[in-house]
């Protein structure tokens, strides 16, 4: 049988053994706090675009009233940010062409209250989180502006053929029609200019408001108590190895 009386307890056997018992604690933390590390976010910026309110006869987004279809248009708008289009401007700028990389470290949110997106950029930096952050707004922006140039330059263009056809059939009172269509490609113009970019102000990111990852001490604190009593159970295994009698 076992001779208990010759055991040694779980403190003699970690003091017996401390070296061992303090590379396992170590070890456990450290392996805890890669861990931690590999899952936890990166430092993070953020960049707010408020949206002016398209007019009626806007070329992006005719027809916007009321609350619920400028919810829509802007989370439509939100969704572009992460477009081809505007990361593809971003990796232009910045110099990098991984754009798959860019949609992960670019998100953007549209407010559920207000004609607001929240553009919030990762990276390994506080400076990099927040170049990235201000490059996706400007991207935005000047992506924005050429959309609507070129869905006015289509909209004006249809006008003129419709305005070509109307000349050419020598219709009666086509003088009418004429001057319809000559107004209605003056208000496009008008209304696409004075739109521009769509945005009514951005706030930019700041380096003072940089959320930056912080140290895993809950983790750590968990590696410590599993190092600890994996380094009791073995310590007292080593201490008390099985004794029999006959």
């Amino acid at each position: 049988m076992t001779d208990d009386s010759s055991q040694i307890g779980i403190l003699g056997a970690l003091w017996q053994y401390k070296w061992m018992s303090a590379a396992i604690v170590i070890v456990t933390v450290l392996l805890s706090l890669g861990a931690a590390l590999l899952v936890a976010p990166r430092a993070q910026a953020t960049a707010t675009i408020a949206l002016a309110t398209p007019p009626a006869n806007s070329v992006l987004a005719p027809g916007i009233t009321g609350d619920a279809s400028l919810g829509r248009y802007t989370a439509q708008r939100a969704g572009f940010i992460t477009s081809d289009a505007v990361l593809g401007t971003v990796a232009r700028q910045l110099g990098n062409e991984d754009i798959t990389a860019l949609r992960r470290d670019i998100s953007a949110s549209p407010s559920s209250t207000s004609n607001t997106i929240v553009i919030t950029a990762q990276a390994d930096t506080g400076k990099e989180a927040v170049k990235l952050a201000d490059a996706a707004a400007a991207a935005y922006r000047s992506e924005t502006e050429k959309d609507v140039k070129a869905r006015t330059d289509s909209a004006v263009k249809s006008i003129d053929d419709s305005t070509a056809g109307v000349r050419a059939s020598g219709a009666a009172g086509s003088d009418g029609t004429l001057s319809q269509l000559a107004i209605q490609a003056s208000e496009i113009r008008t209304s696409s200019a004075i739109f521009g970019d769509g945005v009514d102000f951005v706030i930019a990111p700041r380096s003072d408001a940089v959320t930056l990852p912080s140290i895993p001490v809950r983790e750590a604190a968990v590696g410590f108590v599993l190092g600890l009593v994996l380094a009791a159970t073995a310590a007292w295994i080593r201490a008390n190895p099985k004794r029999s009698t006959v």
